[in-house]
């Protein structure tokens, strides 16, 4: 008993624990935070009540030795002063619990004027951003800035996301900003985010959607306002053709081997065919620090690689791509590094 107890709580002990929602980083998630620590408490005393009638009853009203077999407790079935205390009682609480919780839905789904205003797509297995043409942070570019699996916000700055799916249920979360939202196929979901302080914050899709659910992460990167300023700045700026030497090849590449036709960058490639799924754009690629649904490190030129050698490494994947040799591997990365 003593080594299953400490396994339990062993297991929630983390000196690194960059998803822990007991953890909040903005105003929404101690929102959240301050509403779940006393449910927690009223679940315990709820929980240490309950048990110790059970407990009582066990050691009070255990059978003994010496008992005649016709010798029964008093029965309770049919007690209607019991029957009304027990069905009362769990609704007052729930009742207690409903008049705190009620406000904390709807300032979580209220949708300010001033936050920047953000698209997001859910998709098998990776998430888009959307930036519309918002010149109150920076965003004059008519064609707005797109981008996937690192969603930049300016940090204390609301954020009003605008969420859908292309394809299944999917679920938002990046539990130190806020909790989780939902993704559900032909509706549009209203999600607040907002960090005190600028940072890396770490989340990913909560609600299974397939294969490769597991591996579909996400990643918040809250900028200060001269991050947030350079960060907009880069977005807009129109990726280069490359004229000579391994990009350009590489760049030649990308159309022919299939990659365009999936994958859109702008001012190179405008036109996706209508029935390839859904795909990364991937304009500013290198502007990144992963990708493939957040899960392997774009900074290690490696993974890079290896994953255009096979994109199947990720269960799941809906990226179909010929055999290259290696001096295609090399040229089509030397074409992606260019984009920043």
């Amino acid at each position: 008993m003593v080594a299953l107890v400490s396994a339990l709580v062993l297991t929630g002990c983390a000196s690194d624990a960059p998803q822990s929602a007991l953890d909040p980083a903005g105003p929404f998630a101690r929102t959240l935070h301050n509403l779940f620590i006393p449910v927690v408490w009223v679940a315990t005393a709820v929980f240490i009540l309950v048990q110790g009638v059970i407990v009582y009853a066990v050691i009070r009203w255990r059978r003994r030795a010496d008992d005649d077999d016709e010798d029964l407790p008093a029965q309770m079935h049919g007690n209607t002063k019991l029957e009304i205390g027990w069905t009362i009682l769990p609704a007052l609480v729930l009742g207690l619990v409903a008049i705190f919780t009620i406000p904390v839905v709807f300032e979580l789904n209220a949708k300010p004027a001033d936050a920047l205003q953000v698209s997001v797509t859910g998709a098998k297995y990776w998430w888009g951003y959307e930036y519309g043409t918002q010149p109150r942070f920076g965003i004059t570019d008519p064609e707005g800035i797109v981008t996937a699996n690192e969603l930049h916000i300016p940090a204390g700055q609301t954020v009003q996301l605008r969420l859908v799916s292309d394809d299944v249920i999917h679920s938002f979360w990046a539990p130190r900003l806020n909790g989780k939202q939902d993704v559900v196929p032909g509706r549009e979901h209203a999600w607040l985010l907002e960090a005190d302080e600028p940072g890396v914050y770490s989340g990913q899709c909560a609600e299974y959607c397939g294969t490769s659910h597991a591996n579909m992460r996400l990643k918040v990167v809250a900028h200060d306002q001269d991050g947030w300023a350079d960060w907009v700045e880069q977005m807009q700026l129109d990726p280069l053709e490359p004229a000579s030497g391994a990009a350009a090849r590489g760049f030649q590449l990308f159309s022919q081997k299939g990659c365009a036709g999936c994958h859109q960058i702008d001012g190179s490639f405008e036109v996706v065919a209508p029935d390839s799924p859904a795909a990364p754009n991937l304009s500013h690629l290198f502007s990144r620090d992963c990708f493939a649904g957040c899960i392997y490190d774009l900074n290690d030129r490696n993974e890079l690689e290896a994953w255009l050698r096979d994109p199947q490494r990720k269960a799941g994947s809906l990226m179909v791509v010929g055999a290259l040799t290696e001096a295609e591997i090399d040229d089509l990365y030397a074409y992606l590094e260019t984009l920043e």
